[in-house]
């Protein structure tokens, strides 16, 4: 339809489908209508149990018996009608043999609707006996959206008798799709009042989308009157995609009828679903659109769906543009999209670009290619000149063959020119490399050539098999020949285990052979340890002996500390005794409080012990101090005990 006065209702497929495909074919189960539960064991039966104390008293709903044809009974799985409840698990049986795939959701839809008040329970029983998480998943979320319908008191009953967490929120919240499918007025009042939080913020989620396929001006009138949530543009955006792949020009109408600050912000969804089955009619509209962000993105979206489908068309079309982020991102849409159909007819295109334009086109085209065939990638960003596209496109190609064939992705990268992009490439390489497999990535580091590059190599090793396996790691690193290979790669696993467990991270400092190495370690971890148990880390640095290390560590925890508490802070540094340590860490604590409270800054400074360090401090914060009040600095000055020296240059810059 090239007309944007005649808009095309698109086929009444609902984006429950689509969304149910995609996590099929990534491994995330989603529900009838919203993310499926993770099974966790009922407190009680379906019939025995009770509301959770914290939740709105639920309506008692009669029961319906929902009859249905032969025909609409019928199922991918068995041609002939389910008619029975050992027919009907044994065609849930038969789907989950199939999962995969958007036919497979959908059979799953059509098989929902077999499960009425009389084979619930079975069903029920069926899906929780599952041994597959994902399948269990799968089966009680269509369960649970399907039960509501007809029964929302015992499928709400039981969802919130699941343990607290997640599983129990995407429970209710599957449940309430459901219901709302029937009556969502009821479902509605029954979400507003949940106490403020996650579960409330996703049940609403769920009527809202539930309502939106039939009602769409309702469901914008539920969420307009709904409490604010964190995800609010999230929110809208999704109800007018959702509009818009119905009724696109209802969709314009009621955006239009926003308030003027989230207008923009639905702008693109409603060009991203309305390109996808009218691009002209939706850049007809998009040229409409006041300049700005929102204009922008909607015309990204379009010719991103028009590139798809058509995009000699698009690059034609893009073309008209003015010059400005909106026409760059759109080029971008286009380039990514045609070179996931014909890589070298895209960069033909961009070869008759501008040179601003084909460098932000080439980029856009190398990332999907890479995707797709990153050999035959590699070999054209080999061929381009060297400079800022050719560095960025090697990174993607390393980034992308790194993860898929590290090896060939080695060799790749030793043909590259020396520089910069090809050591980046050898790190980024090993990086993914050692994600998979971190032996094997650390044997080909330690075999690289004593210098920078195997330095970064062997950083990132370190790192990424710590995160995996540091046991595996340690036994990796004690098993290098020589003392400065170990103290390479040892504090990044240190590092990496302190982010997690600062205690157990300090205990691997000593195996460090070089004091600066150990200084730097123990202050990393010092940092880490202050995040959650500043008491903790600081009876470690009390327990150290005066040195480096304890200076190090002493240091980033007053750093930390003093930025959470620093009351508490100061009186630990209290305890600190007298020494170069506690000397360095009340200069990092003075600094930190200079810019709020520089006299009790100075007053710390005045504790410090070395003479030299002391006036140096004070003449620091005081030179700080006069910029913003000279009057009360000055005056501390003449009334001080410093050397006159340092009285006479300090009131020379206060005068």
């Amino acid at each position: 339809m090239n007309n944007s006065a005649k808009i095309h209702t698109m086929k009444p497929i609902t984006l429950v489908l689509l969304v149910g495909s995609v996590a099929l074919a990534t491994g995330i189960v989603i529900g009838r209508y919203t993310a499926a539960p993770a099974v966790a064991k009922p407190v009680a039966t379906a019939a025995q149990a009770t509301p959770a104390s914290t939740a709105p008293p639920l309506p008692v709903v009669p029961s319906k018996r929902l009859a249905h044809s032969e025909e609409e009974n019928s199922t991918t799985t068995n041609p002939a009608a389910v008619t029975t409840n050992e027919n009907v698990i044994d065609a849930l049986r038969n789907a989950l043999g199939r999962v995969g795939g958007r036919r497979t959701y959908v059979e799953f839809g059509k098989l929902s609707e077999l499960i009425n008040e009389k084979n619930v329970a079975e069903v029920l029983a069926f899906a929780e006996g599952l041994p597959k998480p994902q399948e269990k998943n799968m089966v009680l979320s269509m369960l649970l959206g399907r039960w509501a319908e007809f029964d929302p008191k015992a499928a709400l009953t039981y969802a919130q008798n699941l343990p607290p967490g997640n599983a129990r929120t995407r429970a209710i919240t599957s449940a309430l799709g459901g219901w709302a499918e029937k009556d969502p007025t009821a479902a509605s009042a029954w979400a507003l009042q949940l106490p403020a939080g996650q579960v409330r913020d996703q049940s609403m989620q769920s009527v809202v989308f539930a309502l939106v396929e039939k009602d769409p001006k309702a469901a914008l009138a539920l969420l307009q009157s709904s409490p604010p949530r964190p995800d609010q543009y999230g929110m809208y955006a999704s109800l007018f995609a959702r509009w818009a792949n119905v009724n696109p020009a209802a969709a314009v109408e009621a955006a239009a009828q926003l308030p003027v600050a989230n207008r923009a912000m639905v702008w693109g969804a409603i060009a991203g679903s309305w390109s996808r089955d009218d691009p002209e009619a939706a850049f007809t509209w998009a040229n409409t659109l006041p300049n700005g962000q929102g204009r922008d993105n909607a015309l990204q979206n379009i010719f991103s769906s028009w590139a798809n489908k058509d995009p000699q068309k698009a690059a034609m079309m893009v073309a008209t543009l003015p010059s400005g982020q909106g026409r760059d991102n759109a080029i971008g849409s286009v380039a990514r999209e045609w070179a996931n159909v014909d890589p070298r007819a895209a960069i033909n295109w961009a070869q008759t670009l501008s040179t601003s334009s084909q460098a932000n086109a080439l980029r856009s085209i190398v990332g999907s290619w890479v995707q797709s065939d990153p050999t035959s990638a590699a070999q054209y960003v080999a061929s381009l000149p060297a400079g800022k596209v050719q560095d960025e496109s090697i990174a993607a190609v390393a980034n992308r063959l790194g993860t898929t064939d590290p090896q060939q992705a080695i060799q790749w990268a030793e043909k590259l020119p020396a520089g910069t992009a090809r050591q980046n490439a050898f790190t980024n390489i090993v990086s993914q490399w050692a994600a998979a497999d971190p032996r094997a990535a650390a044997d080909y580091a330690s075999r690289v050539p004593d210098g920078e590059n195997r330095r970064n190599l062997l950083d990132n090793v370190a790192r990424q098999w710590a995160r995996v396996d540091p046991q595996a790691a340690f036994a990796w690193v004690d098993n290098l020949s020589s003392a400065s290979a170990r103290d390479i790669v040892l504090p990044n696993i240190i590092n990496v285990i302190a982010e997690s467990n600062p205690r157990t991270a300090a205990d691997y400092i000593s195996r460090l052979s070089s004091t600066d190495a150990q200084a730097n370690v123990a202050g990393t971890v010092s940092w880490q340890w202050a995040a959650n148990d500043p008491d903790s880390a600081g009876n470690w640095v009390l327990a150290m002996a005066e040195g480096p290390v304890r200076q190090k560590a002493a240091e980033s925890l007053i750093n930390r500390w003093s930025q959470s508490d620093p009351y508490r802070a100061a009186t630990w540094l209290g305890t600190l005794p007298q020494g170069p340590s506690r000397d360095a860490t009340v200069v990092s604590f003075s600094r930190q409080l200079s810019t709020n409270d520089p006299q009790t800054a100075i007053e710390w400074a005045q504790t410090i012990g070395n003479d030299s360090t002391r006036n140096n401090q004070v003449e620091s914060l005081v030179s700080v101090w006069v910029k913003t009040d000279p009057k009360s600095a000055m005056a501390w000055v003449s009334q001080s005990s410093l050397p006159q020296e340092i009285k006479d240059r300090l009131m020379n810059r206060g005068g």
